[in-house]
């Protein structure tokens, strides 16, 4: 709905436009197919990633005390059937 001038005019201020923001070096395309995150956004997704493996490895260490405890019993055991009955070394007895 403009006449001839005015769409030639509107026409030439939008390659005006589009050349500027073409020369202008701290312009920055974008890639609408990329998510693009800021640096915050990186460090939160970098936290997050920490806080699960630091859970994970917390887990796992809560559980070491009873994994020792079973092996102690276990160990302990074995010492005592093939040991000394006198002094309980790993040495059958009169040895």
């Amino acid at each position: 709905m403009k006449t001839h001038e005015e769409a030639m005019e509107l026409i030439e201020n939008m390659a005006t436009s589009d050349h500027a923001i073409l020369c202008d070096q701290t312009h920055v395309p974008t890639n609408r197919s990329l998510l693009e995150l800021s640096s915050q956004d990186v460090l939160l997704a970098q936290n997050k990633l920490l806080a699960k493996q630091l859970e994970s490895l917390t887990e796992t260490l809560s559980k070491l005390p009873t994994q020792l405890q079973v092996t102690q019993h276990s160990h302990s055991t074995v010492l005592q059937v093939g040991g000394c009955s006198i002094c309980g070394g790993a040495h059958k007895s009169g040895c």
